[in-house]
């Protein structure tokens, strides 16, 4: 969210571009460096032996197969071999193989699929799982074997099963919508023919919290993952800003102008405000918990321009975070509570900063060949940032790998997609 127009709330949620321009393939990556080979897991996939099925098995194995490739590749973790690498190497490696026992056309069960990971040579059975999916969840089945492969050799949380939702739409029409990691799976959860936006998970992914203007005044809102219910949470004049989970998911803290400018309140889930954090005359928006729950990062203009400051759970030792930039905002904290991506304007082009939580190591995510970048939230992994970019003329979201540099387009299509959040 832009702090320089939250001063009302109509020109907060009308900033984004809608001008339609070409969207690369979903998945295509757009900048990629080259992955050091000393840093990576050596592996190779190989496609689950079909036993009966005929060709409707075979096509199932080969979904199955594109998904385990495709899920390795983003994680950046491995590097996937081929048949000759593996027959030209002396080093160990892992192999993935299983075993699709399709059934006869017309029966009604499932078909039987054995996913193995082993050690190579040797060929000790690491892990071995047996599902029995139906057809419209291959894809699911693939992404749960991965992340129990990257969970056995990296002790590290994957990001195969994880879910974004965004905000779509132009004008004062924009829905909640969301999609797997790897941009399948779309879904839209909210067609009110109003606007909608700032959609935030819950800790558990069970619930999203967001902002609407669905009863005809703006308020917070919350939305059953599960079921698509909806209930409001609280609305009050004014703006209601950005809400964000507390750790423990039994709160949010939102920024609310019902007393002048934005100030940043502690929420109840049932609308009760627990706390004012901020009395101040500067704007006070987009606050974000660390993942111990006892501090948050926000951003503020009482400087004269917005930059980032850090601030105990009760509103009290505020200290400031960024320097330089002339607009920082849209700060929030990685999974680890170690660093801080933000969006940070220099000239007229807004881009990704990452930052120490202490200060230290401020560094460039994207160029302005990206034009502006905006809204980052970090992958539960701790390495991944899906953010939104308007490089083709309309946003669209992307997916950036920050130790590698590599980015992949998430979302296509005419329409702006804005403020992502991404599942824990």
């Amino acid at each position: 969210m832009r702090l320089d127009i939250s001063r009302d709330i109509l020109a907060t949620a009308l900033v984004l571009l809608a001008t339609a321009g070409p969207a690369a393939a979903q998945g295509e990556y757009i900048m990629r460096a080259d992955r050091s080979a000393a840093e990576l897991t050596d592996i190779l996939v190989q496609p689950p032996e079909v036993q009966a099925g005929g060709a409707e098995a075979r096509a199932a194995a080969g979904t199955v197969d594109a998904v385990i490739r495709a899920d390795l590749d983003y994680s950046g973790l491995f590097r996937l071999l081929t048949r000759d690498q593996v027959a030209g190497q002396a080093p160990g490696h892992y192999r993935i193989d299983g075993v699709l026992e399709g059934l006869p056309t017309g029966e009604a069960s499932s078909p039987a699929l054995t996913l193995r990971l082993l050690s190579e040579p040797g060929g000790q059975v690491l892990l071995s799982k047996r599902y029995q999916p139906g057809p419209d969840r291959l894809r699911a089945t693939a992404h749960h074997f991965v992340e129990q492969v990257i969970r056995m050799l990296t002790d590290l949380p994957g990001i195969s099963l994880s879910r974004i939702v965004f905000a779509r739409g132009s004008g004062d029409r924009r829905d909640i919508w969301c999609v797997d990691y790897d941009g399948e799976g779309l879904l839209r959860l909210t067609a009110n023919r109003t606007l909608n936006l700032f959609p935030s998970w819950s800790p558990d992914n069970k619930q999203i919290a967001f902002m609407s203007f669905r009863q005809g005044q703006q308020g917070t809102y919350m939305l059953e993952a599960a079921t698509g219910a909806v209930r409001l949470v609280g609305e009050t004049s004014g703006s209601n800003l950005g809400p964000s989970w507390h750790p423990d998911g039994q709160e949010l803290v939102v920024a609310l102008s019902k007393a002048g400018q934005p100030d940043i309140y502690r929420l109840g889930l049932e609308g009760r405000v627990i706390r004012r954090l901020t009395v101040s005359e500067s704007i006070e928006v987009s606050p974000s918990w660390s993942p111990s729950g006892r501090d948050l990062v926000f951003t503020s203009d009482r400087t004269g321009t917005p930059q980032l400051y850090i601030m105990d759970a009760d509103g009290t030792g505020r200290r400031r975070l960024t320097f330089e930039g002339k607009y920082n905002d849209s700060a929030e904290w990685s999974p680890r509570g170690d660093r801080i991506v933000y969006a940070c304007r220099e000239q007229e082009i807004t881009q990704l900063m990452l930052i120490e939580s202490g200060g230290e190591n401020r560094r460039l995510l994207t160029d302005a060949s990206w034009r502006n970048c905006e809204d980052p939230s970090w992958a539960p992994d701790g390495r991944h940032v899906v953010f939104a970019s308007d490089r083709t003329g309309v946003f669209k979201l992307y997916i950036l790998d920050v130790e590698d540099g590599s980015i992949r387009q998430l979302t296509k299509g005419g329409e702006p997609d804005t403020t992502p959040d991404w599942s824990q």
